[in-house]
């Protein structure tokens, strides 16, 4: 049960951090010059997203020591994605097409289907 409590908090300090990034990279009045072509913006939610997205990462580190990789990337990386195309419809109003929603459900399978045990 704890290993499922890691990948949870995993998937929702990603999921978190990225929404808090977009967020952050909308209109800023306060930006980081790091040189004349990138500029990055400096506020709260990017803040707050780039330390979420961090602890995200040390999660994951721990993830990776604990499972075998072929099974933990596809399915961390597999939740992250369908939480954030969740995220992105609500908050965002980006836009869903069949061809995504079918994608979705593919992956929604695989991660089910990697999880299956097998004898």
């Amino acid at each position: 049960m704890s290993n499922f409590i890691v990948i949870v908090a995993y998937v929702a300090l990603t999921s978190l951090g990225l929404i808090a990034i977009k967020i952050g990279t909308g209109n800023s009045q306060q930006v980081w010059q790091l040189s004349d072509k990138l500029t990055l913006p400096l506020n709260i939610p990017m803040i707050l997203g780039v330390l979420l997205y961090t602890l995200s990462f040390l999660v994951y580190i721990f993830l990776i020591s604990k499972f075998e990789l072929s099974y933990i990337i596809p399915v961390a990386t597999a939740l992250v994605y369908v939480v954030v195309f969740a995220a992105a419809f609500l908050f965002f109003k980006e836009h869903f097409t069949l061809l995504k929603l079918v994608a979705i459900v593919f992956i929604i399978v695989g991660v089910m289907l990697l999880n299956t045990k097998t004898k």
